[in-house]
């Protein structure tokens, strides 16, 4: 739903999911990814429980450290959208940075093609700078 920008039936789906943690009594409820808290107002809305939410927890826990300025990796979204940034920014004073745009295309596929199919693979892209590339490009200490 994300590539083509269906985000409400995103959102449906886990206010539906939020609901049903509600309903088994949970206290509040979490969004385990940062792409979907795109549409956390959506999802807060459709339930009495609050949301613990990532960008909060994590804002404060990096002003508690003294932590201003932060690099942000994540989906295209995530990174080109001011859904996490600006909220980070506005909330918490933080300067939120990311990679340029042939780096977050990178990012990006790694997450879509790789782990979010629980796969790591041995090797960065042929795209990945060796200068970025730990390890002489080879990945998970091979």
């Amino acid at each position: 739903m994300q590539h083509v920008g269906q985000w409400d039936g995103s959102a449906a789906v886990l206010a539906d999911a939020a609901r049903k943690v509600e309903a088994a009594g949970a206290d509040f409820f979490l969004i385990g990814t940062n792409t979907m808290h795109k549409v956390a107002a959506a999802i807060e809305a459709a339930v009495d429980i609050p949301l613990l939410h990532m960008d909060d927890a994590t804002g404060q826990n990096l002003v508690e450290d003294g932590i201003t300025r932060v690099g942000l990796l994540g989906t295209a979204f995530t990174m080109e959208q001011d859904f996490y940034r600006g909220r980070l920014d506005e909330k918490f004073g933080l300067d939120v940075l990311v990679p340029n745009e042939e780096d977050r295309k990178i990012v990006h596929d790694i997450i879509y093609g790789e782990l979010v199919l629980g796969e790591v693979k041995d090797k960065f892209p042929s795209g990945v700078p060796a200068n970025h590339q730990p390890n002489g490009g080879r990945r998970r200490g091979g």
